[in-house]
């Protein structure tokens, strides 16, 4: 199978469930920019369990009804193209945390694709 190398930036992006932009979820919202600017793709993962800034604590457990998860946006690109996102990020998140990583990428396919 070919195979490719090469190095990145892996951007998290640290929002809570009912964080909110122009009337959507702020990770649809997210998601929905990275793909119209042309990103190869992006994970959205929601927590079960975790805490932020305000110290309080929010978890999925049965007869919980805890809402406001966690959620982690990952993101795997250029070094290049994560920055000049970033302040659009910025502009989108009122309240979260971005991380920056140097990463490197190995893609694999199966040819023709």
């Amino acid at each position: 199978m070919p195979k490719t190398e090469s190095t990145g930036t892996l951007l998290r992006i640290f929002v809570d469930e009912d964080d909110r932009w122009e009337n959507q979820p702020l990770y649809t919202a997210i998601v929905e920019e990275l793909r119209t600017l042309g990103f190869g793709g992006a994970t959205v993962l929601k927590g079960i369990e975790g805490f932020g800034s305000h110290r309080q604590i929010h978890a999925a457990r049965v007869f919980d009804f805890s809402t406001n998860m966690p959620i982690l946006i990952e993101v795997l690109e250029s070094e290049e193209r994560i920055a000049s996102l970033i302040p659009r990020l910025s502009e989108m998140v009122s309240e979260g945390l971005f991380t920056l990583e140097a990463v490197r990428l190995i893609r694999i396919s199966k040819g023709g694709n």
